[in-house]
């Protein structure tokens, strides 16, 4: 399913209220009032800022105590997702495998230069 994106009241007003440029930044005291905005209580608000001359350069302004709290979420879904996998590695230790080595080279599920080199370059112990 392709969707369109639509332009919606909502997304303009984002645009044309959290979308900065260096230069509104520097030459008024918008940055002053968006800190102070996150002064007290966490908030979620974010801001785009943009260098007009290059818009690939291009960062997120966001409250510290937002940004803690989506890395620890982000940690935690980490951490589910490895020991999730972990688990299923526990259940799938003593299957046999079914696929040929051959039949995933040729599924494509991994690259088999990739892995010649990551052999050759194979650093061992000396012990």
């Amino acid at each position: 399913m392709n969707r369109k994106k639509i332009a919606t009241s909502q997304t303009l007003n984002f645009l044309k209220d959290n979308v900065l440029t260096v230069t509104d930044l520097t030459r008024s005291n918008r940055l002053s009032e968006i800190l102070n905005k996150y002064a007290g209580e966490e908030t979620s608000e974010i801001y785009v800022i943009q260098n007009a001359k290059n818009r690939d350069a291009t960062a997120v302004l966001v409250d510290l105590e937002h940004y803690v709290r989506l890395l620890k979420i982000q940690e935690v879904f980490e951490k589910t997702l490895d020991d999730h996998m972990y688990q299923i590695a526990l259940e799938r230790k003593d299957e046999k495998a079914v696929l040929s080595l051959f039949e995933v080279i040729e599924a494509n599920d991994f690259e088999l230069d990739e892995l010649i080199n990551s052999i050759t370059n194979l650093e061992l112990d000396d012990e």
